[in-house]
């Protein structure tokens, strides 16, 4: 069983995925940047994409402050099916926030689902695809490694979100990002 996952996992193009995600352009932020990240009272996420429960918190924190100091925003439309909302972002590679989808909540409940319910993912696939080269499309009915593909390119400098090799911010984010981010056990 553990061959024939392997075999999967080598025969799925993360690159070629995560090259696919839409990307936001991070833009300048306000002058009114919260000060602070947001502190979450709710218990740790489990894994996802060989993310784990603090990297996902810490990438929630990272995404959260971007939103509110206005460096990035939402799109208008759910980068799958079109609908204009409610809207949200969905991490998928926690180390480069400026790759996060967003997503109405009835896709995003459907990407997350697809472990255990495929069928239904891949109508959703199938009503919004146009070429089948969608990064949704893409999604494979296993579960990516992400995180550990990245740490092997770049070690563990790629969890670094502040100061990340994958995704620099400019100067002006730089200097004015929170000094409150949830500690990272190996940084």
């Amino acid at each position: 069983m553990e061959t024939a996952l392997a075999e999967l996992h080598s025969q799925f193009d993360i690159d070629g995925y995560i090259e696919a995600l839409p990307r936001h352009v991070l833009g300048l932020p306000r002058s009114n940047a919260p000060p602070r990240y947001q502190v979450s009272r709710f218990p740790l996420l489990k894994p996802y994409n060989g993310f784990t429960g603090i990297e996902r918190r810490r990438g929630g924190h990272l995404a959260g402050w971007l939103l509110a100091a206005g460096c990035i925003r939402l799109a208008s439309k759910c980068n799958i099916c079109g609908s204009s909302g409610p809207l949200s972002l969905h991490g998928d590679v926690y180390y480069d926030i400026s790759r996060d989808p967003t997503l109405c909540q009835p896709c995003h409940r459907a990407i997350h689902l697809r472990f255990y319910r495929w069928d239904e993912w891949r109508k959703v696939v199938d009503a919004s695809a146009v070429t089948g080269r969608e990064w949704f499309a893409q999604i494979p009915p296993h579960s990516i490694d992400i995180a550990q593909h990245l740490r092997d390119r770049w070690g563990w400098h790629a969890a670094d979100l502040e100061r990340s090799p994958i995704c620099p911010f400019p100067d002006a984010i730089a200097e004015v990002l929170p000094n409150n981010m949830l500690p990272h056990p190996n940084l």
